[in-house]
């Protein structure tokens, strides 16, 4: 082995001091030459002693332990007995792998400071997202198509004149309430489609649709979208303060 010119640094403990002795020899941590680690452990606490360094108790506890495996592996060995260097290499191993945990652990904590991940969301297909407005937009569009499909019947020019009406939004978010009410006193969902198969014009249909957008807004009126088909939900603490 190579002789080690090691400088006075600064160590967190004895074994820190070990790993670093290991290190720098490049020396199986399995196999240490215990005698040289020994002699080079002790070099560096004669060197701290004489810039007047302080030296603790547990780098002198560390010097006397590694003094008593070097004497025991110059006595003679059994075949079956223990290796005298086991319980100092299991607990190397064990300090070397904190180490490196904590090394890892600062570097993640620099890295995701203030960044936290989202849980996976837990569901069964069907899902509900914040975009609610989006989602009745593109479904009332849908309606708009198959009505355009199919042209209400031609009627002369007074009788629609008669039969055209105007309705108002808070007139209609009367109305859908009602809706959603009595599905829920029957236990059925309440699809978007269904608000619209009563409405007899396009004013009706319109009236309707803002309707249903206020009351979204305000939070009266959740969507939750299924694979296929849009369903509309009454929240509760509104209902409540309603009543």
């Amino acid at each position: 082995m190579e002789s080690l010119s090691l400088k006075i640094e600064h160590f967190e403990g004895p074994l820190d001091l070990l790993l670093s002795l290991i290190a720098k020899n490049k020396i199986d941590i399995f196999d240490i030459p215990i005698a040289e680690i020994a002699d080079q452990y002790m070099a560096y606490i004669e060197g701290m002693r004489s810039l007047n360094m302080e030296v603790t108790s547990d780098f002198i506890r560390m010097a006397a332990e590694l003094m008593l495996i070097k004497s025991r592996m110059l006595l003679p060995k059994a075949p079956e007995a223990e290796d005298p260097r086991k319980e100092l290499v299991d607990t190397l191993l064990e300090y070397k792998r904190a180490k490196e945990l904590a090394a890892f652990l600062r570097l993640q904590s620099e890295t995701y400071y203030d960044r936290f991940t989202k849980a996976p969301d837990e569901g069964d297909g069907i899902y509900s997202r914040e975009h609610a407005v989006e989602l009745l937009t593109e479904a009332f569009e849908r309606i708009k198509l198959r009505r355009a499909a199919k042209p209400d019947a031609p009627v002369e020019l007074f009788e629609k004149m008669e039969k055209e009406r105007y309705y108002t939004v808070s007139e209609k978010i009367m109305a859908v309430i009602r809706f959603m009410l009595t599905k829920e006193k029957k236990g059925e969902e309440a699809e978007f489609t269904e608000l619209f198969q009563t409405c007899r014009s396009r004013n009706e249909i319109v009236a309707v649709f803002l309707a249903l957008l206020e009351l979204v807004k305000s939070g009266r009126i959740d969507v939750r979208k299924t694979r296929n088909e849009l369903y509309l939900i009454l929240c509760k603490t509104h209902t409540e303060g309603n009543k």
